[in-house]
């Protein structure tokens, strides 16, 4: 299903069509997936995950100015959310690094949304709106949160996370591998 809507999507792009906000929210999602993914590889601990929710909630509604990127734009915020989590005493510092780290990996799935898949589709804010929603979203819904159940349970965000792991994008999936910094 996800490689006929990427297809179908592709096939829109090349003929000169603006994709529709449901394309670009799935493709969003997939390439969430993909980033949640490679961020749980890095194995951090619950007060981080804790932490990058958060942050990840609360950089959502942050749009960029014209011709800025979502990791150009949300940056600023997401450090500055981390250093007041670390000054109230929540997380120390090496855990405000990951948690910098991996909510800016979040960022960089917006953009590789918009600067790989779909340039144009930028300049439309219903269509920003689908894709900051789906890649978000798609990344919250595997990066497996503290207090989820484990994997043999029968639970729905178990489901969800087992549907992304054959739903993500594989490309971008490599391409957050290659660019992560641990």
């Amino acid at each position: 299903m996800k490689k006929a809507i990427i297809g179908m999507a592709a096939l829109v792009m090349m003929a000169g069509c603006t994709p529709t906000a449901e394309q670009i929210n799935a493709t969003a999602t997939a390439i969430g997936y993909a980033a949640g993914l490679v961020a749980n590889t890095t194995n951090i601990k619950d007060d981080a995950r804790n932490a990058i929710v958060s942050v990840l909630n609360d950089v959502r509604g942050c749009i960029p100015a014209e011709g800025q990127t979502f990791t150009d734009a949300w940056t600023p915020v997401i450090k500055a959310k981390v250093a007041e989590l670390v000054a109230a005493g929540k997380i120390n510092e090496a855990t405000g690094a990951i948690v910098t780290s991996v909510a800016i990996m979040a960022a960089q799935a917006v953009d590789y949304l918009f600067d790989v898949r779909f340039p144009e589709a930028k300049k439309y804010e219903e269509l920003v709106r689908a894709g900051v929603s789906g890649a978000l979203d798609g990344f919250l819904a595997v990066f497996k949160p503290v207090n989820a159940a484990h994997e043999e349970d029968d639970c729905e965000d178990c489901t969800l996370r087992s549907k992304a792991r054959k739903d993500y994008d594989k490309e971008a999936f490599e391409w957050f591998k290659k660019n992560l910094k641990k």
